[in-house]
C-alpha cells in the first residue's frame, strides 16, 4: 500500500503532519459533545469558580474529604486568565468581537488547549515511532490513533486521565527517543499534577527500563560509572517527584486553607474504600459506590472506539510472544517495552468492578502502536513467504481503510446523536444573555447533561428540582470554597441532601428531555404562579432504549440512519397579564 518510505522526515513534512493534526482536532471540536457529567461537576465548574468566584461544588471538594486538587485546574486557569488579557484591550477597541470572551467562547477555548495539546503530543509519538522503530509502524500508528473514535471523545476531555494519555504519549515519544529524563519528568508530572495517582502504573515499565537504559550507557566505562549514572537517574526523578509535589501541596494548601493530599486520599477511597474520617462510621465504600459493570463493558468500548485496531492490539502478544521464542536473538523488542504498559494496565484496570470509559484514556495511543507494529510485522513476514504484494498492500489498505470508515460513522452517530446538550445551553446562554435579568436555569431528571456554568451568563444559575434520582447531587460553592470553616452538607455514601432542590415556581429557565418516562409535564403543571410553561427551543436528542440496531451505535449516511429521536427541550415561564 505505502511506497518506501524515507528512513528520516524532512522537516517541512513533519511541520505538514503537525498542521493536518491540529486541524483536524480543531475541526472535531464542534461536533463533539460531553460524555461524563463527572467532567462538568469535578473540573469545570471548579474551574469556574477558580475565574468568576462561584460554581457548582461535589463532595470531592469538600475540605473534610479533598479529594480532587486544585493544581489539576490551574493550566486551563492560565490559559483562559492570559487569552482574556490579551484580546480584552482589542475588544475594547471594537477591533475583535465582544463574543470572544463569552464564557461559552472560553469554553471552547480549554477544550481547544486539550485538542491542541493532544495533538502535539499525537504528533511526538507518531514521529517517534516512525525513526526509532519503523516508518511503516508510525504511519500506521497515525492513521489508526488519529482519526479513531476514542481519540475524538480523548483529546477534548477535561478528565485527567485524558491528559494522562497526552503526557504519557510525550513520556513514550521521548522514551522511544532515548530522552530519559524528559520522558521521567513527564511522567511524575502525570503521577502528581492530575490527582489521579493510578497513572503510575503505565510508568512502572518505563521506568525501570530509564535505569536499565542508565546503568548501561555507552559513555560509561566501568562498573562504577554505570552505578553513578543510574543514580544520577534515580536522583533526577525524586527531585522532580518532590518539586512537583512541593507546587500541588502549596497550591492545595491555597484552596482548602489546611495541609492536604488530595493524590492520597483519592487512592485511599478507590483503592482500599476509605474516606478521610470515615474508619471510625462504618460508612466506608469506594469506587463501587457508583455502580459495577462486567468485562464486557470494557470489550464492547473497545469495538466501539477502536473496531478492528482494538483486535489487532490483542493479537499483539500472541504473536510477539511465538516471535520471541522462535527467534536467535533473545533481546526484548523496544516495542514490547513501549507497549508493556497496555497490559499491566489492563492487568490492574480490567478487574476493577467499577468500569468507565475514561479510564480507558491513557493506553489509547498504545493500543493503536501495537495494532500498526503487529500489521507491519505480519506483512513484513508474508513479503519474507514470497506472497506476492499485492496481497500486503490490500491487507495494509483493507485495515486502514475499515478502520478509518468505522470510526467515522461512530462520530456521525455521537453527533448527530448526542451532541443537542451544548447547541441547547449555547442557544440558552444567548437567549438569557438578551433578556439582561437575573435568571434560574433549573433541571431535574437532565441534572447530569448539564454542560457547566459556562454556558451560562454571570446573571444566571443552575438549580435542581427534586426528580426521580436519590443520589447526592452537588451544592453552590460557597464564598470561602472548599475553604469554609462551617459544616458543609456532604457525605462520602451518596445519600440523597434534600437542601439541593429548590420548588419549580422559582425557577425562569427549565432544562429536559421529552421522554414517554419523563414527568416534566405534570412537574412544570404543579407551578402555583399565574402563567405557564412553555418550550421556546430544542434539539434532537437520541432516546437509545427505544432504538433498535446499528442506528445506536453508528451513522452511515443512506444506509444505517435514523433512530427514535426526542426533543432536548428548552422551557421559559411566561406570566399571565
Amino acid at each position: 500500500m505505502f511506497p518506501q518510505l524515507p528512513s528520516l522526515l524532512s522537516y517541512q513534512t513533519r511541520i505538514c503532519l503537525l498542521i493536518i493534526i491540529l486541524s483536524y482536532r480543531t475541526s472535531t471540536l464542534p461536533s463533539n459533545l460531553l460524555t461524563d457529567c463527572d467532567e462538568v461537576y469535578n473540573y469545570y465548574e471548579p474551574l469556574h469558580f477558580v475565574l468568576y468566584g462561584y460554581g457548582l461544588q461535589t463532595w470531592e471538594y469538600a475540605e473534610e474529604y479533598a479529594l480532587r486538587t486544585y493544581a489539576y485546574l490551574m493550566p486551563a486557569a492560565g490559559v483562559v486568565k492570559a487569552v482574556t488579557v490579551v484580546l480584552q484591550p482589542l475588544v475594547k477597541l471594537s477591533i475583535l468581537p465582544a463574543h470572544l470572551l463569552s464564557k461559552p467562547s472560553l469554553f471552547n477555548l480549554v477544550r481547544l488547549f486539550l485538542s491542541w495539546s493532544a495533538g502535539y503530543a499525537e504528533w511526538r509519538f507518531v514521529l517517534s515511532a516512525y525513526h526509532h522503530i519503523d516508518p511503516t509502524v508510525g504511519l500506521l500508528t497515525f492513521l489508526f490513533l488519529t482519526p479513531s473514535a476514542g481519540m475524538f471523545h480523548a483529546a477534548p476531555a477535561f478528565l485527567p486521565s485524558s491528559v494522562a494519555l497526552t503526557l504519557t504519549m510525550l513520556s513514550s515519544s521521548l522514551h522511544l527517543s532515548s530522552e530519559y529524563i524528559g520522558a521521567i519528568f513527564y511522567g511524575m508530572f502525570a503521577v502528581v499534577c492530575l490527582g489521579w495517582p493510578f497513572v503510575a502504573v503505565l510508568y512502572i515499565p518505563l521506568g525501570l527500563h530509564s535505569l536499565y537504559a542508565s546503568y548501561n550507557n555507552r559513555h560509561a566505562k566501568s562498573s562504577s560509572q554505570r552505578l553513578l549514572a543510574t543514580s544520577l537517574t534515580l536522583f533526577i526523578a525524586i527531585f522532580f517527584l518532590a518539586f512537583l509535589s512541593f507546587v500541588v501541596f502549596v497550591v492545595d494548601y491555597v484552596y482548602y486553607e489546611k495541609a492536604t493530599i488530595p493524590s492520597l486520599n483519592i487512592f485511599l477511597y478507590n483503592a482500599v474504600g476509605s474516606t478521610p474520617g470515615d474508619e471510625e462510621t462504618g460508612t466506608a465504600t469506594g469506587d463501587e459506590l457508583y455502580g459495577v459493570e462486567p468485562l464486557s463493558y470494557y470489550l464492547k468500548n473497545l469495538a466501539l472506539n477502536f473496531n478492528l485496531v482494538a483486535v489487532l492490539s490483542a493479537l499483539y502478544p500472541i504473536f510477539k510472544t511465538i516471535t520471541y521464542l522462535t527467534q536467535r536473538k533473545k533481546s526484548l523488542p523496544v516495542d514490547l517495552i513501549i507497549v508493556a504498559p497496555l497490559f499491566l494496565w489492563a492487568l490492574i484496570v480490567f478487574p476493577r468492578p467499577h468500569k468507565e470509559e475514561r479510564f480507558l484514556f491513557p493506553i489509547y495511543h498504545l493500543i493503536a502502536f501495537s495494532a500498526a507494529v503487529l500489521l507491519n510485522d505480519v506483512t513484513s513476514f508474508l513479503r519474507k513467504l514470497k506472497v506476492p504484494s499485492i496481497i500486503t498492500k490490500l491487507l495494509l489498505f483493507s485495515a486502514v481503510a475499515s478502520t478509518t470508515l468505522i470510526s467515522r460513522f461512530r462520530i456521525n452517530a455521537l453527533s448527530s446523536n448526542y451532541s443537542a446538550p451544548l447547541k441547547l445551553y449555547t442557544k440558552l446562554h444567548d437567549s438569557i444573555l438578551l433578556s439582561d435579568s437575573t435568571s434560574s436555569v433549573c433541571v431535574a431528571g437532565e441534572w447530569h447533561r448539564f454542560t457547566s456554568h459556562f454556558f451560562l451568563p454571570l446573571n444566571s444559575r443552575l438549580e435542581f428540582v427534586q426528580s426521580g434520582f436519590k443520589g447526592q447531587l452537588p451544592q453552590h460553592f460557597t464564598e470561602g470554597g472548599s475553604a469554609v470553616t462551617s459544616p458543609q452538607k456532604f457525605n462520602a455514601i451518596n445519600q440523597e441532601e434534600v437542601e439541593r432542590y429548590v420548588d419549580i415556581s422559582s425557577c425562569d429557565y427549565f432544562v429536559d428531555l421529552t421522554l414517554p418516562t419523563s414527568s416534566y409535564e405534570s412537574l412544570l403543571k404543579s407551578d402555583e404562579r399565574n402563567g405557564q410553561w412553555n418550550m421556546i427551543e430544542y434539539e434532537r436528542y437520541l432516546d437509545a432504549e427505544r432504538t433498535e440496531g446499528l442506528s445506536r451505535v453508528i451513522n452511515v449516511p443512506g444506509v444505517v440512519e435514523g433512530g427514535i429521536f426526542e426533543k432536548y427541550a428548552l422551557f421559559v415561564f411566561e406570566e399571565s397579564d
